[in-house]
């Protein structure tokens, strides 16, 4: 137990100093596992290689550098345009009805890109001056996008809940429903709270729209709206697995930029492709490092020994569950979410298995603070974001958002301890979660 101990407390060390020193989270994972692996085995440097080799051979990783690519798609073309328009029809003529419909075409945009960072581009560029030039306070507008877009790592497709269910070995499908019920929750959180606060600042009504018109409206996007309802059908029915589905997704976008909308050239198509395989790199050279990571820590039976030191403290799950929020909250301050999913993970099933905690579950509440660590500084990627789109402070925007935060916190421990919430859908699709 001392050995497993002094292997994790190293490699956490060295990872942590290389990152606060600048040095890219890959890397640093990367460094840190080898000096440990030269450290406490006598195994060859090739192995690391090895180990990402065998992480990245799952057809299921395929599925995120396809996400990402119909999530790039989806920008290009404009479909947050027309998710706009949809949801814009929807909350017409109700007070705060503008900014409800962003809550809402971040929903949406979500359920089609599976990325966070894309919905916040994506609709904060048309919904953050349109709710300004309507008469909204622009730190309130900013501070609403950046924090409704952390839905895109929730709301399913999700390229992190796909990361988790690699490194879990839990059924990705069980993971995309289970991820429903807390998206939709959440979603009627903060659209009830922009109602609230619009009644109270009297920010103004959206126009009112005739039934007539609203219809042909959403008649209109909803080819748009088709595309989560397609991918999940898909999964949920077993006709296409989750990387199949991401292929139809590519597809999809090609489909409705090229053809349905026309909004797609040629020309964009270098882009799509040059920032997509960056992004994917990215992502999965983190992917491949930390897998070499969690390896290391699986040799020295780090989690079972964690797992014991627990046990025999009488940690019980409700503290248990307590702790990895407040551990989550606290990681998400100073790192990515995808590295704090890819390190952090095999410690959690590990513990998380030793409790009972059903691990579909678990990765609902651990997705979620992720979503938390998007829009707490100082490396709050959405508050970044949203503070180029407005040109706004960062000091600005993350004062705007903490109502925001609390409303998702408040729904994070809703979720944390009411496990039926997020395994309904789960059991009702699969008879299990």
């Amino acid at each position: 137990m001392e050995t497993s101990l002094i292997v994790i407390i190293s490699l956490l060390a060295i990872m942590l100093i290389l990152i606060f020193m600048g040095v890219p989270i890959a890397i640093a994972i990367g460094i840190s596992t080898t000096i440990n692996l030269i450290i406490f085995t006598d195994m060859q440097l090739l192995f690391i290689a090895q180990n990402m080799f065998s992480a990245l051979n799952n057809d299921a990783i395929l599925a995120v550098p396809f996400f990402i690519l119909a999530s790039t798609i989806m920008v290009q073309a404009g479909i947050s345009r027309k998710l706009m328009e949809l949801a814009e029809a929807c909350t017409a003529g109700i007070t705060g009805g503008l900014g409800m419909a962003g809550v809402m075409a971040c929903a949406i945009f979500a359920a089609i890109s599976g990325s966070s960072a894309a919905t916040v581009i994506a609709i904060g560029a048309i919904l953050i001056p349109g709710m300004v030039e309507a008469g909204y306070d622009r730190k309130f507008a900013t501070a609403l996008i950046a924090c409704s877009g952390s839905l895109g790592i929730l709301i399913p497709p999700s390229i992190l809940m796909i990361v988790y269910g690699v490194l879990a070995d839990v059924s990705i499908g069980k993971l995309f429903a289970a991820g429903m019920l807390p998206g939709v929750l959440l979603t009627m959180f903060l659209m009830s709270f922009v109602y609230i606060i619009s009644r109270k600042r009297r920010y103004p009504k959206s126009p009112p729209m005739p039934i007539k018109k609203r219809l042909i409206v959403i008649l209109k996007n909803l080819p748009a709206l088709s595309v989560p309802v397609i991918i999940l059908g898909g999964i949920y029915s077993g006709i296409v697995t989750p990387t199949e589905a991401a292929i139809v997704a590519v597809f999809l976008g090609f489909f409705m930029g090229f053809f349905l909308y026309r909004t797609l050239k040629l020309k964009h198509l270098r882009d799509i492709f040059v920032n997509s395989a960056e992004m994917s790199a990215m992502i999965l050279l983190i992917f491949g490092f930390a897998y070499s990571f969690g390896w290391l820590l699986a040799l020295f039976e780090v989690p079972d020994s964690l797992s014991q030191i627990m046990l025999d403290s009488g940690m019980g799950p409700l503290m248990f569950l307590l702790w990895i929020n407040v551990i989550l909250f606290f990681a998400g301050d100073f790192m990515d979410p995808g590295s704090i999913m890819i390190i952090f993970t095999p410690l959690i099933v590990a513990l998380a298995s030793a409790l009972g905690i059903n691990l579909v579950h678990i990765g609902i509440v651990v997705t979620m603070n992720l979503e938390i660590g998007l829009i707490t500084p100082p490396v709050g990627f959405n508050l970044y974001v949203g503070s180029s789109l407005s040109n706004l402070s960062l000091y600005e925007v993350m004062k705007a958002a903490i109502p925001f935060m609390l409303i998702i916190g408040a729904a994070l421990l809703l979720i944390t301890y009411v496990p039926s919430i997020s395994l309904l859908i789960p059991r009702l699709i699969f008879g299990s979660a």
